[in-house]
């Protein structure tokens, strides 16, 4: 019974990663027209993002995020590779906002993805590479249309389904072997 437990277990952890895996990319198509609090991970401690508006129009995304500090001039979303050669009207400055912080408005292909973006450092005159993810599961659940997270349901679906399948097997395979041994 000990076995069956612990399969079961980790059968609902597998739903929950298949869930998860499941949910996937976020597209503009599939929110609704609106601005939202979204959260942000960076993949830099150096480019913290405290506070992003997430404004969705017809099918476009575009964030404002607010950074932690003011050491950056300008972002480019791609690598700093390819900055470096791009012409200025792909760079986005920031803007200072009432409490002095720097905001950057900038597209967002997905949500749930990562996006690449390239920061240039004021002190340094350099480029540096960072990687967001704008995080869907921190939007409201009313700003997604109708079916959006349909993959993470069947994701739960398919994983409580196979936990109760092993759950079944193991314990018809007990039955079975304490009928065997009740019969000796």
């Amino acid at each position: 019974m000990k076995k069956a437990f612990a399969l079961a277990c980790a059968m609902l952890i597998l739903g929950a990663a298949l869930a998860a895996s499941a949910e996937g990319a976020v597209y503009g198509k599939d929110i609704k027209d609106g601005t939202y609090k979204i959260e942000v991970e960076s993949s830099s401690s150096m480019f913290r993002i405290v506070d992003c508006e997430l404004t969705v129009a017809d099918g476009e995304m575009t964030a404002l995020m607010t950074l932690s500090g003011s050491g950056y001039e300008k972002l480019f979303m791609g690598t700093g590779e390819e900055a470096s050669s791009a012409p200025d009207s792909e760079f986005i400055y920031f803007k200072e906002n009432a409490d002095g912080k720097y905001t950057y408005a900038a597209p967002v292909a997905a949500l749930n993805a990562d996006i690449p973006c390239a920061a240039f450092s004021i002190r340094r005159q350099r480029w540096y590479d960072r990687t967001l993810v704008f995080k869907a599961d921190t939007l409201p659940e009313s700003a997604l249309k109708s079916g959006a997270s349909a993959g993470a349901a069947i994701g739960a679906v398919v994983g409580a389904a196979l936990a109760a399948a092993v759950i079944a097997l193991i314990l018809n395979g007990e039955k079975k072997k304490k009928k065997k041994n009740e019969g000796h």
